[in-house]
């Protein structure tokens, strides 16, 4: 199985845990769930980098570091 194939899985943090809710709720087909210390999705890797991404650019959403 190539790494795009392969289910999206990621450690848990409060910032992508928001941002992957508001995703989950905007974009149909998404499912996101948490054992408590990582994300897992129905979705692979590839499709769901396309679903975040449209979810930021959506609610137009930039990052800032100062």
């Amino acid at each position: 199985m190539k790494i795009e194939e392969k289910p999206f899985e990621v450690t848990k943090t409060f910032g992508l845990g928001v941002l992957l809710k508001l995703t989950k709720k905007n974009i149909q087909g998404i499912e996101i769930i948490s054992d408590g210390e990582k994300f897992r999705s129905n979705v692979t890797l590839n499709k769901l980098s396309d679903a975040v991404n449209a979810t930021i650019k959506a609610h137009n959403i930039s990052l800032k570091i100062k």
